[in-house]
């Protein structure tokens, strides 16, 4: 097994990404190579359609490259059956999507909560812990209101709050800023 402490956080390596085939066949990434490292920020950029969401899907196992290789800290994503990249996704990765992705059934703190309580963790130490990743992004209030209550600046803060909750070794986001204000969207990269 890898040295995972040693292994860069993320890593990519000729990766090639097609959807469909023949005359309809869309290449979204083409021979992309990276090395992230641990603490280290990397900013995608790039006009729409260009394949910055297939990268960050990619990147968290939520697809699989048509060639390339696909590192979370030293593990081949690809190769892992699903219930181990589920369980990376629940411990290694955070995932801020564009959609948010909040489950409107349970309370802004219960969303907090969920990957950590998935992953064992107790709930009284999970609550803790979610309450301090809510109050890094400016919650502290009314956490027992769900999604719909919320503002979607609040509903963006409270998704950031769930990727961050935990030891993540990468947090994956995309356009994580895009409801926020300058000055919460300031704050939230610097987290």
């Amino acid at each position: 097994s890898p040295d995972r402490d040693g292994a860069p956080a993320l890593e990519m390596v000729d990766v090639v990404k097609r959807f469909g085939s023949g005359t309809t066949e869309v290449r979204a990434l083409t021979d992309v190579s990276l090395a992230v490292a641990t603490g280290e920020v990397v900013a995608v950029m790039g006009p729409s359609g260009c394949g910055k969401s297939t990268l960050l899907h990619l990147a968290g196992g939520l697809e699989d490259p048509t060639a390339g290789q696909v590192r979370v800290a030293g593990l081949d994503v690809p190769q892992m059956p699903p219930a181990q990249r589920a369980a990376l996704r629940r411990t290694d990765v955070g995932y801020v999507f564009q959609r948010l992705n909040l489950v409107v059934t349970l309370t802004a703190l219960e969303n907090v909560m969920l990957p950590l309580e998935l992953e064992g963790v107790r709930t009284r130490e999970a609550r803790a812990c979610a309450r301090e990743a809510l109050a890094t992004v400016g919650l502290t209030d009314h956490l027992d209101r769900f999604p719909d209550d919320f503002s979607g600046g609040q509903q963006q803060r409270i998704a950031v709050a769930r990727a961050l909750a935990g030891r993540r070794r990468l947090v994956l986001a995309d356009e994580p800023t895009g409801a926020l204000d300058t000055v919460t969207g300031d704050q939230v990269i610097e987290l």
